[in-house]
């Protein structure tokens, strides 16, 4: 893992793209970006929010209760902040090393505009930012603003990616460093207006814990990977952190730490690796799961895909298997909020179909799906971003799902 270099890092550091905001699960697959509109990203926030737009793409009308809020850029990355009333739309600006973030209010409705390659959110207010070079991604420039476009402050140094927990403090990454020596690997916090001490020996920030009290790191073994040479498994470490003490409560060697991915409950107590595996943060014991596991929802249940591609809610208590859910699975606040996407077939066809629920309503949307991303507010009001499998359909689209309670 720094072994996690270039795009390696990035990769990491998108992966909350898996698992959506308010407790919600979801998976994504990526393709490269299609064609993209030509609009500028500001460094300001915007005083008059435009109007939301409501049309329909071609050959298609809208179904009731869905809204195009954005026909534009590839959608990296969909980030609710923590009290669940704006949503921050991380877009890919058409170069490498580009990109802007939209602040968007529950109606779709553009608040804030700003440069970004990454985000965090700080607060309910502030939003964090890492603005970087396409020649140089590793060295960027990180500056947290105030949604309402009132303040800003640069941060002092250069960062290689962050992280944050959305309780007021974020873990930005050194510079990816010259050595191939993973001991190398360093990160500070950054809370309460002030950067902290630089912290090294446990690896890369992967994820906080939901209270923001813990975070995972994951670090390569200073042995070096691959015992089988390229492409051979990457001994490492998984560690929790507890950030102000310094002091791990849990780490467990890992034969292979490529692909993994890792989240807390709710609650705090556990930690899903998506090899399967459940640790109890209290006493370091582990459960075994069949499947993968993609994150927890807000009511507690863990989210798991099994090998036959059908998505299950896992608790201590047993398994329950979710009707008419394949592979992706992304679940609103509410009992029946829920979006789903059908079966995996290697002879897929597009437009597949997205089914959105919400207890007693359903609607279907039919996707040129190269990526797929949704993100359920607090009250019940969806998101999702669509992609394309072929950039002649120009099919991106964020769009705005409300569907009634009953």
């Amino acid at each position: 893992m720094a072994g996690i270099r270039g795009l390696e890092r990035w990769a990491i550091l998108a992966a909350a793209v898996f698992v959506a905001a308010c407790g919600s699960s979801g998976t994504a697959s990526h393709t490269p970006p299609p064609v993209l509109d030509t609009a500028q990203a500001t460094s300001t926030a915007l005083p008059t929010p435009p109007a939301t737009l409501d049309q329909a793409w071609p050959g298609q009308s809208l179904a009731p209760g869905v809204t195009v809020v954005d026909a534009a850029n590839i959608i990296q990355r969909l980030d609710w902040s923590p009290n669940g009333q704006l949503l921050a739309v991380l877009t890919w600006g058409g170069e490498w090393g580009t990109g802007r973030v939209d602040v968007l209010d529950l109606f779709g409705r553009r608040v804030a505009s700003f440069d970004a390659f990454d985000m965090a959110w700080v607060d309910d207010t502030h939003l964090m930012t890492l603005v970087v070079s396409p020649n140089d991604t590793a060295h960027g420039t990180v500056t947290v603003y105030s949604i309402d476009g009132t303040e800003s402050s640069l941060v002092p140094g250069t960062f290689g990616g962050m992280l944050g927990n959305g309780h007021g403090s974020v873990a930005l990454i050194a510079p990816v460093a010259a050595s191939d020596d993973p001991a190398n690997e360093s990160f500070q916090i950054w809370s309460n207006g002030q950067l902290g001490p630089s912290i090294a020996g446990f690896g890369q920030p992967v994820r906080w814990s939901t209270d923001g009290r813990l975070l995972a790191l994951v670090r390569e073994s200073t042995t070096g990977g691959g015992a089988n040479g390229v492409g051979g498994p990457i001994p490492g470490t998984l560690s929790v952190l507890k950030p102000p003490e310094r002091a791990a409560i849990l780490s467990r060697p890992l034969a292979d730490i490529r692909g993994l991915d890792v989240s807390f409950s709710p609650d705090g107590t556990r930690l899903a690796r998506s090899d399967g595996v459940v640790l109890n943060l209290a006493d370091g014991s582990s459960t075994q799961l069949t499947g993968r596991p993609e994150g927890w929802i807000s009511t507690g249940p863990l989210v798991v895909v099994g090998q036959d591609h059908r998505v299950s809610l896992w608790t201590r208590a047993g398994t329950t298997v979710v009707p008419n859910a394949f592979e992706w699975a992304v679940f609103g606040p509410n009992e029946g909020d829920i979006v789903t996407l059908p079966a995996a077939d290697e002879n897929l066809i597009f437009p597949v179909t997205a089914v959105v629920r919400r207890a007693g309503g359903a609607v279907s949307i039919p996707l040129n799906v190269g990526l797929s991303m949704a993100a359920w507010s607090s009250g019940g009001v969806c998101f999702i971003a669509t992609g394309t499998a072929d950039a002649q359909l120009e099919d991106n689209r964020l769009l705005r799902i409300e569907l009634p309670d009953s």
